[in-house]
């Protein structure tokens, strides 16, 4: 049984884990699905009954794709890593904003950050096994699990093969996949 899938329209779980893709998507208006993981995620800041978690993981590829997309939209010719190597500087006018988005999710009282610990990487290898995931996703699914959640908000198609999850996802590739 592979995952099962949701639209931003459906119920929310109780417990929901939030992949680095829907973030981005989220806090970053040029995104391909901006707008509706944006009123997602105006949705869950007035969610009673939803609970959402964020991995530091998830912060650093959010923090590290915003970085990525500001500089390169800045200068497409050179994009980021040109940038970046010409002159590290160029990544200091987008800390203040990024500053502000982690205060804002780390001071909610919805959302609950969670960490890796010692033993996770062991447990990720073996979702890379089972699932062939990379690492990142395995260590996100590994988080997901020694927390009891099954269900991730993403715009990915990573997660479709594990067995049980329940994917929330806007993107319409992924959606059109649903056998009904």
């Amino acid at each position: 049984m592979a995952a099962q899938l949701f639209n931003f329209a459906a119920p929310l779980p109780g417990r929901l884990y939030w992949d680095a893709s829907f973030l981005i998507h989220a806090t970053y208006p040029a995104g391909r699905y901006h707008q509706e993981c944006f009123a997602l995620l105006d949705r869950l800041s007035n969610a009673r009954g939803t609970v959402s978690y964020v991995s530091t993981l998830v912060l650093d590829e959010t923090v590290f794709g915003l970085l990525q997309l500001k500089v390169a939209g800045q200068d497409p010719t050179r994009g980021f890593w040109g940038a970046y190597r010409d002159n590290p500087q160029v990544i200091q006018p987008f800390l203040p904003e990024l500053r502000r988005l982690l205060d804002r999710l780390t001071s909610d009282p919805r959302i609950q950050i969670v960490g890796a610990g010692e033993t996770f990487v062991w447990k990720a290898l073996d979702h890379m096994e089972s699932y062939s995931l990379l690492p990142r996703d395995a260590l996100h699914l590994t988080t997901m699990a020694e927390h009891t959640i099954n269900s991730v908000v993403t715009t990915d198609a990573d997660f479709l093969p594990i067995n049980g999850l329940r994917i929330y996802t806007c993107n319409p590739k992924m959606l059109a996949s649903v056998k009904v």
